[in-house]
């Protein structure tokens, strides 16, 4: 039976996108008949040994983004250290960018393969171009220390025998920004599970069971509140909907740090829609299926992504939804049919589209239809942990 380790900032309860990925993954390798184990941040220190196949080691660190990843590093080299011997693992499986290179002993495991949900180098490309006020603390730094994040970064990939890039522009960014070798390097998109993100059987009453007036139109957003997730363009496109449509309620779940929802509040109060403008906060993950089972539109604003979540979650709801041109999305989504793409940074494009689903709720039902349609025949899990599987017997060769 193989042992997988994997080494990640996020597991459980899920805070995001990395968390997700090792979570679903891990699962899927387990009914593959894989031993797992994982070395992840936590508010306590502690060894869980969940069942026979799956095994956790929970490192106390502190909750600022960049500084946990490194806090992280530095408890999971000590903890994998201290059970080298006795885990026996075939497989290290660390996520980048949030792993640095000295979270993994020497010589632990018999080969190392990391998975890249983003770079550094792209992150910071991607922001450069948005007010320094825009950015929270942690956004700051990885603009003005960037050098610093890449060379922990670049020394993991040197690491690697094999990497998976979450899209084929992840693929570009590690070879054009990383000059990492294209035959060291296989394209795995991220998964969803089709059975828990699934579309309402009445979305009336899952609104009235989560505190919405089901009356309204709901227009969701799903994602950490972060610059790159392009929030400010998003309430900017919101005054031509509700123009149109009174009862339209734009729904924002998500965290950030302390004051990035106050800037965002008060933009919205700027353009006078404050009051159509509904703050979740974080959505605890097994209540996140009704959010998006509430939505009438998903609408994500991002201007820098590689796989997301969010849209295949969405997807997976039969959610007709509106994004952006960006990263790795138009490798799932065919504008026109299974969603629509507009430019990052455009409001009037993506209020034009929201409406136009609002104005034609039989096309967004078809939209939906083949939305799911998109995920269960490309991007379930039981379908991504096969091509997953070869890769590891490749490392292993």
């Amino acid at each position: 039976m193989r042992k997988v380790c994997f080494i990640t900032p996020e597991y459980w309860p899920l805070t995001g996108g990395t968390g997700a990925y090792v979570y679903y993954l891990s699962n899927e390798l387990m009914k593959n008949g894989y031993q797992i184990c994982i070395a992840t941040g936590s508010n306590q220190t502690v060894d869980v040994k969940v069942n026979e196949q799956l095994q956790v080691f929970f490192q106390k660190i502190p909750k600022t983004p960049i500084i946990k990843s490194f806090m992280l590093a530095g408890s999971s080299y000590r903890k994998l250290n201290s059970v080298k011997d006795q885990l026996n693992v075939d497989i290290t499986h660390p996520q980048l960018p949030l792993t640095p290179s000295f979270a993994v002993p020497p010589n632990f495991g018999k080969t190392l393969l990391c998975t890249v949900h983003s770079t550094w180098k792209g992150e910071a490309e991607a922001i450069r171009r948005e007010p320094f006020s825009r950015l929270n603390a942690n956004e700051k730094f990885l603009v003005s220390f960037n050098w610093f994040l890449r060379f922990f970064e670049e020394r993991m990939l040197s690491r690697a025998k094999r990497i998976i890039a979450v899209s084929n522009f992840t693929k570009w960014e590690l070879t054009n920004y990383y000059k990492i070798p294209e035959n060291k390097i296989r394209v795995i998109h991220n998964g969803v599970d089709i059975n828990k993100f699934k579309p309402a059987a009445d979305k009336c009453k899952v609104k009235e069971e989560l505190g919405f007036n089901p009356d309204d139109l709901a227009i969701v957003s799903v994602g950490r509140l972060y610059a790159r997730k392009g929030l400010f363009t998003l309430i900017e496109s919101m005054p031509a909907v509700i123009k149109r449509f009174k009862n339209a309620k734009f729904i924002i779940s998500g965290k950030g740090q302390s004051d990035e929802m106050k800037k965002l509040l008060s933009h919205a109060e700027k353009l006078g829609i404050k009051n159509n403008i509904i703050f979740t906060g974080y959505y605890p993950d097994k209540k996140l299926p009704k959010l998006y089972q509430a939505a009438d539109v998903f609408a994500f604003s991002t201007f820098y992504e590689h796989h997301p979540f969010a849209v295949l979650e969405s997807l997976a709801t039969g959610l007709p939804v509106v994004t952006t041109t960006v990263g790795g999305i138009p490798e799932t989504i065919e504008s026109g049919k299974n969603g629509f793409l507009v430019e990052p940074f455009n409001q009037k494009q993506m209020s034009e589209r929201i409406l136009y689903l609002l104005e034609h709720p039989s096309e967004a039902a078809e939209m939906g239809a083949l939305a799911r349609r998109t995920v269960e025949e490309r991007f379930d899990w039981r379908i991504i942990v096969k091509k997953v599987l070869k890769v590891y017997d490749e490392t292993l060769e």
